[in-house]
């Protein structure tokens, strides 16, 4: 296969009906229109009857970012690069497009309508719970990589990823399902949102964010989203993972000063260790950072947001980033006066 092929030699005549790009690239019509709507990447010629024709061009632009797409990156960000890719316009870029058009045979132009639509979070989220606790590995592979070509990061990440650990772990407690596959299932989601924050793009230059879990917290996946959906803001994040301990988490601050501090608290055990936490960052003066914090016990209990001396992030992972632009914009608000 030719790796080393610029956009502009490929054909740019329409030839190609749906069911053969769909045979081509692996692409679902799902997904190609949903491509189409959200992006604007392929725009294919319409026949005189109204039926979508592709050209190579548009199949070797299709092929390139689900190749993306299935390596980890989420639709948007191959957008984005493969539009940094073509704005250069140079020798060196354009030969990105690991696909050659003489790899698609040309079938005849059939007609073919094409009345599928996209799938909705509900379904995905059935879909994959179903996967996980059948420990269908692939079959979970598959929706996750679905979801992320159909939709933004922070849907997958607010819509998906938490929606399905709490079914699964409502089904744990009603006895449908036992403790090995609800850890299964979380682990995987885990080691899946892992590989994304790792695959996501790092901004050297940003402030400096410590995001992990408050002393004695295992519930991970909040922090988890909060770190991803940060870098993707452009901050430099360090993910401390669970169950920071105290007195050596605040000595580390000490040692380093990041810009702010992010912990998540989902009982109110946990709220106690950030109460404690907080205490101990007032006694560090000159190198006393902001502290962020968040987790479910705060939307189910809003009364405990008052004890913490820090900024409330919001009520989910998303909010995270508005609170924590607004919080660094601003004056520090726990400056002496």
């Amino acid at each position: 296969m030719n790796t080393n092929i610029r956009l502009g030699d490929y054909s740019a005549t329409p030839l190609y009906n749906i069911k053969a790009v769909v045979q081509a690239t692996g692409v679902t019509p799902s997904t190609l229109r949903a491509w189409e709507r959200r992006y604007g990447m392929v725009l294919p010629h319409r026949s005189q009857s109204g039926y979508r024709l592709y050209s190579d061009q548009d199949v070797a632009v299709i092929h390139w970012l689900k190749g993306q797409v299935d390596q980890g990156m989420a639709i948007s960000q191959a957008v984005m690069r493969l539009e940094q890719i073509m704005e250069a316009a140079d020798e060196r870029a354009a030969v990105i497009l690991p696909y050659h058009a003489n790899t698609v045979e040309a079938p005849a132009i059939s007609a073919l309508h094409d009345h599928a639509e996209v799938r909705d979070f509900p379904t995905l989220q059935m879909e994959l719970t179903d996967a996980l606790i059948r420990y269908d590995e692939k079959s979970a592979d598959a929706v996750i990589a679905e979801a992320f070509a159909l939709y933004s990061v922070e849907d997958v990440g607010e819509k998906l990823f938490p929606p399905v650990l709490v079914e699964i772990g409502a089904r744990w407690h009603r006895g449908k399902v036992s403790i090995t596959q609800e850890h299964y299932a979380t682990n995987y989601l885990i080691q899946r949102l892992t590989a994304i924050i790792h695959g996501t793009e790092r901004n050297d230059n940003g402030p400096i964010l410590w995001v992990g879990c408050a002393a004695g917290e295992e519930h991970e996946v909040g922090a988890l989203l909060a770190s991803l959906y940060l870098r993707r803001a452009g901050y430099q994040v360090h993910y401390l993972g669970q169950d920071v301990p105290v007195e050596d988490f605040v000595a580390e601050v000490r040692r380093k000063e990041p810009s702010m501090i992010i912990l998540s608290a989902n009982s109110e055990q946990t709220v106690d260790a950030l109460r404690d936490v907080a205490r101990r960052l007032d006694t560090l003066n000159s190198t006393h950072p902001l502290l962020g914090y968040g987790g479910r016990i705060f939307n189910q209990r809003p009364e405990l947001r008052d004890s913490i001396r820090g900024i409330y992030l919001g009520g989910s992972a998303r909010d995270c980033v508005g609170m924590v632009n607004q919080a660094l914009r601003g004056p520090h608000p726990f400056a002496s006066s």
